[in-house]
């Protein structure tokens, strides 16, 4: 069998530096820019890396809408100062200063997976099962509730 020899002329056995400084985005891009046409006039921002894209343009999300039947404001503010802050665990933690209800949310879901776990306990069960027992719990968890209310109210009422 005759022995075939391949070869490929200008092949680098490492790749070459790919150059970012002739990469251009016209920024900060809102939402009342989507759809239209960067202005003539308007020239790009040239960036070095992501952390300087980062400061220059400093994204955030400042987001409020209603739900719901008796029209509950729901709202997100939140700032991005690196990759990571996009992570949905991240968004999804509470930032001093900022309103986000998803954080509130995302607690209470985690509550409620801690409360059904609780339930599949067989002592639970059981409790929940005796009337007495059960009225017992409901006013337990109703006290505490209140106890929160106070507390998040700064300790009034």
């Amino acid at each position: 069998m005759p022995v075939v020899k391949v070869t490929r002329a200008g092949v680098r056995s490492a790749p070459r530096e790919v150059p970012t400084d002739t990469t251009a985005a016209i920024l900060p891009m809102t939402a009342d820019r989507v759809g239209s046409e960067a202005p003539e006039d308007e020239q790009p921002t040239r960036v070095a890396s992501l952390a300087e894209a980062f400061e220059k343009f400093a994204p955030r999300l400042d987001f409020r809408t209603t739900v719901g039947d008796d029209g509950a404001e729901f709202a997100a503010e939140l700032e991005f100062r690196s990759l990571r802050d996009f992570d949905p665990r991240q968004i999804r933690s509470r930032e001093r200063g900022k309103r986000n209800d998803l954080a509130d949310l995302q607690s209470r879901i985690d509550m409620l997976h801690r409360m059904r776990e609780r339930f599949s306990v067989l002592s639970v069960k059981r409790a929940w099962e005796n009337e007495e027992q059960r009225r017992e719990i409901v006013g337990a968890v109703t006290d505490f509730q209140e106890q929160l209310r106070r507390i998040a109210r700064g300790g009034e009422g």
